[in-house]
């Protein structure tokens, strides 16, 4: 294992949502790679091999979710997404943003401000879940 790297990635990201189906098509069209859909879960990949698992709010599941604290949050208050994308500039930003508007999703302007170097727009998923889409600060290191 290289030094440099960081010894734990995120895994996976639990969203409840209130329609599946529809979370599944929003996340893919934000350029999410679409994993999977199975009885009330649905599976988007993020760069990387991250999953966020879209869970219906309400429904049934075939499989149990604790509620706690850490990870699978569900009540103590509505997740949120912080998204990089690959481009570092704010032109790449812009670029993508496009592509966002192009689909038909309402997405905010870049803000005129940058967060901790971030240039970085807003919009809400189907179930008015913030997320933000930030430009990248990733290096290429060493192997």
């Amino acid at each position: 294992m290289n030094e440099n790297q960081p010894i734990a990635a995120f895994g996976h990201f639990v969203l409840k949502v209130n329609d599946v189906d529809a979370s599944y098509k929003f996340y893919s069209e934000l350029g999410l790679r679409p994993f999977g859909k199975f009885p009330g879960l649905a599976i988007i990949e993020l760069r990387g091999g991250t999953h966020i698992l879209l869970l219906e709010k309400d429904g049934e599941l075939p499989f149990t979710i604790e509620s706690s604290h850490l990870g699978q949050r569900g009540a103590f208050f509505n997740e949120r997404l912080d998204l990089m994308i690959d481009g570092k500039s704010r032109d790449d930003l812009e670029r993508f943003r496009t592509t966002l508007i192009e689909k038909g999703l309402a997405v905010d302007a870049i803000a005129q401000e940058q967060f901790f170097g971030h240039d970085y727009f807003q919009l809400l998923d189907p179930d008015g879940n913030g997320i933000t889409f930030y430009t990248s600060h990733t290096e290429d290191l060493p192997e």
